[in-house]
């Protein structure tokens, strides 16, 4: 039986793990994972404990996890604090249902149905269907299953035996979730062809149209093209509209990852960079991302209904799936997966929290502060800006005044010594033969202030590693 007393000391040690993530306090306390042994005792026991002693596991835990919603958080493409997607996992945990039929989670079902109605419309798809998934990979990996049935829907029963080899396109700065997809799916990760990309990291279309010409005259099919919304380094769109004109001339499944940019059509002033992503077949969009999500809350799109159920729907399942309806409510016909969590109750709350407007004034703050950021980089003599800021990842690196010092070499130095002290988590990525600082803002609770602090001690440690190396 549940006891709200019973948990009362968890919900206080979690709010003062929140309380640990404010500014000024560490982001993190780094141990290597030999020390990490020794701190916490991962064994499981023979005899159980109790309620109150698991107290002291769910402590060691909380001290020593990421501060992920740390104003100083920028190391990946989620982080921040939501508290109705807070209670929404809350809820779905006490819920405890699944998402393959109607019967056993109706609510969640209709609530499922609704976020994708809206953000489809969002994207412009008319009437799309959907499913959440566990990430903007298995999207990925779902958009290509559905992309191969469309192309040849025999090798859903017969295999891959007597089927052409498939080419599938992606940019050199797409997700490496498209490799795995290609593997898992049989194709092979050597048939997803690269096309080169330009200096701002956007896919060069007259690439693809030669690559596309190439693969026709070795007799291998193309069937499958997939842009980027928001690389992961460079934060660039592909030119949507003009993949999609290439796709519906040559007949091939066009994707957009849109996992991490899709949530600028949240705001009227940004969403002009998704422009011809509504020619899409199909879309992937994370809201654990720039939404601010927990993970995992990831959508995928797809634009003309019965696509999914015809990729994915299986024999034997009468034990399950008792009805034939002219239009399913059940979705686990559509998806990869039997089992599911219910996703769509936290984004459905947070939602219903912040109203179109919430969610659009979010999305222009965090453009606000990548602004600033800019700012601050090309103002500063020892910062440089490495590529054009499209979106809100800024990627710099730090410029030491006596050039027989290696940029590459201090960014990761100061990357490492901002790391081990607490002061922010901030990742590095290599663009060309440069390491940069790759600075995602995407978390709610930074301010203005937290990234001038930021910079500011960026700058204090680099400039001392510097003076270091000279008196060395």
């Amino acid at each position: 039986m549940f006891k709200a007393s019973d948990y009362f000391n968890v919900l206080q040690q979690i709010e003062r793990f929140f309380v640990n993530s404010a500014a000024g306090k560490p982001v993190i306390q780094p141990l290597d994972p030999v020390d990490l042994r020794t701190k916490i005792d991962l064994d499981l026991p023979r005899e159980g404990m109790s309620l109150i002693d698991l107290q002291s596991e769910i402590t060691d835990y909380l001290t020593h996890a990421v501060k992920t919603a740390h104003p100083s958080y920028f190391n990946q493409l989620w982080g921040g604090f939501s508290a109705p997607c807070f209670m929404g996992d809350m809820v779905s945990s006490v819920a405890n249902t699944s998402m393959y039929t109607y019967e056993v989670a109706p609510v969640a079902t209709a609530i499922e149905k609704t976020l994708v109605a809206k953000m489809g419309k969002l994207v412009g798809f008319d009437n799309p269907e959907g499913q959440f998934t566990t990430g903007g990979s298995n999207g990925n990996l779902m958009a290509m299953a559905i992309a191969r049935h469309q192309a040849i829907p025999a090798l859903k029963q017969e295999g891959m035996t007597a089927a052409p080899q498939l080419i599938a396109f992606v940019s050199e700065d797409a997700h490496y979730s498209f490799a795995k997809a290609a593997s898992l799916l049989g194709l092979g990760s050597s048939q997803v062809w690269k096309i080169p990309v330009d200096d701002r990291g956007k896919m060069r279309v007259s690439e693809l149209e030669r690559l596309i010409s190439a693969a026709r005259e070795q007799n291998v099919r193309p069937f499958f093209v997939a842009a980027t919304a928001g690389t992961t380094v460079r934060g660039a769109y592909d030119p949507f509209a003009e993949i999609a004109a290439i796709a519906r001339r040559e007949k091939l499944w066009f994707h957009v990852d849109g996992a991490w940019g899709a949530s600028v059509l949240l705001s009227e002033t940004h969403r002009h960079l998704m422009q011809g992503a509504e020619q899409a077949d199909s879309v992937v969009w994370d809201a654990h991302k720039m939404m601010g999500m927990t993970l995992m809350c990831s959508i995928l799109l797809v634009k003309q209904r019965g696509m999914m159920a015809n990729a994915f729907s299986s024999r034997d399942t009468d034990y399950l799936f008792h009805t034939e309806e002219e239009e399913p409510m059940n979705l686990g016909n559509s998806t990869i997966h039997c089992g599911r969590r219910v996703d769509a109750l936290k984004l459905w709350l947070a939602w219903k929290h912040l109203g179109d407007r919430g969610w659009e004034a979010l999305v222009d703050r965090y453009f606000m502060l990548a602004a600033r950021s800019q700012e601050i980089i090309e103002s500063c003599e020892s910062l440089e800006l490495v590529v054009p800021r499209e979106s809100l990842n800024i990627c710099f690196q730090y410029i030491p005044k006596n050039p027989q010092f290696d940029p590459n070499d201090l960014t990761l130095k100061v990357r490492q010594v901002l790391l081990s002290k607490g002061i922010a988590m901030v990742n590095y990525a290599k663009i060309g033969e440069k390491v940069v600082f790759r600075l995602v803002i995407c978390n709610n609770q930074t301010r203005l202030a937290d990234l001038e602090a930021f910079f500011e001690a960026l700058l204090a440690i680099a400039r001392q590693l510097e003076s270091n190396i000279k008196s060395g």
